[in-house]
């Protein structure tokens, strides 16, 4: 199981983005009936079970140089070890799913967090920093998990409220209009997780492919405290990209503006159309940048704590 639920979630992301990019993909998810969604599954399965090869086959590069009794037949069924781990991992998130125990890949996602909490607390008090005292060290550590924490739960319940005004209401006074309960909720963070775990699978690439041999030519000196912030940057740097560019194709201003117009709603001051496109594309990528920047500070905060 050293695989874990990884390869699946790096398949849901590829669908996400076929989705978003295929017309043929986007049809099967507006029609939304049986037979799509059994066909979305299986390429996610499908796909699922290439991404848990191709990570077998780099996990099994990288124990190359340590295993002393290496042959072809040992990497065959190294292989064939983690691929199967995986699949029953997959099938174990969707009986979760299938249950209504909640979402199974999330639920795996948050287990495997909580089993490494003891490490983590076990290194920082060995490793801990010893010139800034060790109840300094934990008093910065208590209030970087706050920051987080608060960060985190903000981040995910926090939305951009845009009022929306009924045909029916157009009829009334203006003071009706201004007591309206119906707004569109726009949240910061509409991609969730999705693109840690995706910038988390592009920066591995570059240890697997070093593993293979590829890399020994472009092998440059570099200082461990300068090749850390280089990945740190990188890492805040991919985060930011990859959750704007996910949560556009999340959230479609034509589509949404089309929906509100077929349920006869419009947003006060904005002509339904053209118009109410552009002004929720601006608000959209406002929200969404706002949103990305939060998420990539979120998942540096990490390296303070290392820090401390």
């Amino acid at each position: 199981f050293t695989l874990n639920i990884f390869p699946n979630v790096n398949a849901s992301i590829i669908v996400q983005l076929l989705v978003g990019v295929s017309p043929r993909f986007a049809k099967l998810r507006k029609e939304g009936d049986l037979e799509s969604r059994r066909s979305l599954n299986q390429l996610t399965r499908l796909i699922t079970l290439i991404m848990a090869v191709i990570q077998s086959i780099g996990i099994v590069s990288y124990l190359k140089p340590i295993l002393v009794n290496w042959s072809y037949t040992l990497s065959f069924e190294i292989i064939i070890w983690l691929v199967t781990g995986a699949m029953i991992v997959l099938w174990l998130s969707e009986l979760i799913t299938d249950y209504g125990l909640g979402n199974g890949t999330s639920i795996l996602i948050y287990t495997n967090i909580i089993t490494s909490l003891p490490n983590v607390a076990k290194t920082i008090y060995i490793e801990r920093n010893s010139t800034i005292g060790f109840v300094v060290s934990i008093m910065v550590l208590f209030g970087l998990i706050f920051v987080s924490l608060y960060g985190i739960v903000f981040l995910q319940e926090g939305l951009r409220k845009i009022p929306l005004i009924s045909s029916k209401q157009l009829n009334q006074s203006a003071r009706s209009r201004l007591v309206s309960d119906y707004y569109l909720p726009l949240r910061f963070n509409q991609a969730g997780v999705m693109p840690i775990i995706l910038t988390t699978t592009i920066l591995v690439v570059p240890n697997y492919v070093s593993s293979l041999g590829l890399l020994t030519k472009f092998d440059l000196p570099i200082e461990p405290t300068v090749a850390k912030a280089l990945y740190w940057v990188s890492y805040f740097g991919l985060i930011l990209l990859s959750s704007s560019f996910y949560s556009r194709l999340v959230v479609n201003p034509k589509e949404l503006s089309n929906q509100l117009q077929k349920m006869a709603v419009t947003i006060p001051i904005v002509r339904p159309g053209i118009q109410t496109t552009f002004y929720l594309k601006r608000v959209i990528n406002r929200v969404t940048l706002i949103g990305s920047f939060m998420l990539a500070t979120l998942t540096v905060v990490p390296n303070f704590l290392e820090a401390t």
